[in-house]
């Protein structure tokens, strides 16, 4: 195994697995979501779910493992938008 690319493609995998994870935090806390497209969210949620449906039928484990908790992060968010959409705090 090339050991570089191991290291590189699991530093991209936590990137991507964390790349949310602000955002949910803070619409969590704020409850704003101004600004944020629920169509994007639900591309990208849709994408994610694709590649952990990918990554079971190749039994890919670190792609499964890395895009679960987006797709975690992306409902979250998906689910902000529906709930506070138009409402001001």
């Amino acid at each position: 195994m090339d050991f570089l690319g191991d290291i590189l493609g699991y530093m991209a995998g936590i990137c991507t697995a964390i790349c949310f994870l602000p955002q949910t935090i803070s619409t969590i806390r704020s409850h704003n979501v101004n600004g944020l497209s629920l169509l994007s969210y639900s591309i990208y949620a849709l994408g994610m779910l694709c590649w952990i449906l990918y990554g079971l039928h190749l039994t890919a484990l670190p792609m499964i493992i890395f895009n679960t908790p987006a797709l975690f992060f992306a409902l979250i968010i998906i689910y902000q938008i529906i709930r506070y959409k138009g409402k001001v705090k």
